[in-house]
């Protein structure tokens, strides 16, 4: 077999079935004309005990291409993806999670894109498959658990200035990227931001800064298997607050004038969470379950106005 040219980056930590799940869906990849170009799986296994070892030696036997285990230390997101692009020789470097499970012509249309616009990444839908059956209550459509920007194909992305309304921001998940250009040194990813998150983010406003070109590509699907306890309200509003703090942090990072930037981001922070909390009390949802629009704006708000809180007083004065 040829050596591959795309290297499918899978982080995993404790979820066997829906890695499972991942794992068979990349088996299933093919091209819509042609041949699909030579690729390997590589299982960036990120748990203590190593968990995912003998389901990926169990699952090389039926695999149709090259799948390796990847010793990935212990629960860091961002080493995990690390340790999987060290691993790899690959010009292009795709990203799927351990509980998406990618369309047959998922790896195809995403490098298909990449060659018709000469970008240095391209970025796909998740749409999520509940556990449950059905969405919950207070998000009927599936959007906070949803990506997809409704951009046409092969649209650029401006992650530094565009943000979804709702929906979720651009993330590692579902995304083919460049190794020459956007895989900078050893670790692209910062581990420190590995435990809380917000690494990818990061990476992609250093990227955009630099002046790397982001597309999409909306024919890429993967979905996204929800478990019921991410389904309750009190985790996405924890996830949104982070999802603030993120914001903020990564802009900062790139700024030109980070002083600025940081009293910027809490200026948004608190509109956020007047208006929003004025709202949430107006509309009556402060008083309701089946509705979260408001309290989830003003956790983002909380989010942005803590961490900036935070670095203002590790700075003294901004």
């Amino acid at each position: 077999m040829s050596d591959p040219l795309i290297s499918v980056i899978i982080p995993s930590y404790d979820r066997m079935e829906p890695l499972m799940r991942t794992l068979r869906a990349c088996f299933a990849q093919s091209a819509e004309t042609g041949l699909l170009p030579p690729f390997e799986i590589l299982v960036a296994d990120n748990h203590i005990t190593k968990m995912a070892r003998t389901l990926v030696a169990k699952l090389a036997r039926e695999s149709p291409v090259p799948l390796r285990h990847i010793d990935a230390g212990v629960r860091n997101i961002a080493q995990a993806r690390n340790c999987g692009v060290q691993a790899s020789t690959s010009k292009l470097i795709a990203f799927i999670d351990d509980d998406e499970a990618p369309e047959k012509f998922w790896l195809a249309r995403l490098g298909a894109c990449l060659a018709r616009t000469g970008a240095d990444a391209a970025f796909g839908p998740k749409l999520p498959e509940w556990q449950t059956g059905r969405p919950p209550e207070w998000d009927p459509e599936g959007l906070y658990y949803t990506t997809d920007f409704g951009l046409p194909p092969d649209a650029e992305i401006d992650v530094l200035r565009w943000v979804p309304p709702r929906g979720r921001r651009l993330g590692t998940g579902n995304s083919m990227l460049w190794r020459s250009s956007c895989m900078p040194g050893r670790f692209p990813f910062d581990e420190e931001l590995g435990r809380t998150g917000g690494e990818d983010t990061d990476l992609f406003f250093r990227l955009a800064r630099s002046g790397k070109r982001f597309v999409w590509c909306p024919d890429a699907v993967a979905h996204e298997w929800v478990e019921e306890e991410r389904m309750d309200a009190a985790y996405m509003r924890s996830r949104l607050y982070r999802s603030g703090q993120h914001s903020v942090q990564s802009r900062i990072a790139v700024s030109e004038s980070p002083g600025r930037t940081l009293l910027t981001g809490w200026a948004i922070g608190a509109g956020q969470v007047v208006l929003h909390g004025a709202m949430a009390v107006a509309s009556g949802e402060i008083f309701r379950r089946d509705r979260m629009l408001h309290r989830f704006g003003m956790a983002k708000g909380m989010g942005k106005l803590a961490w900036s809180a935070h670095k203002s007083f590790l700075l003294g004065n901004p």
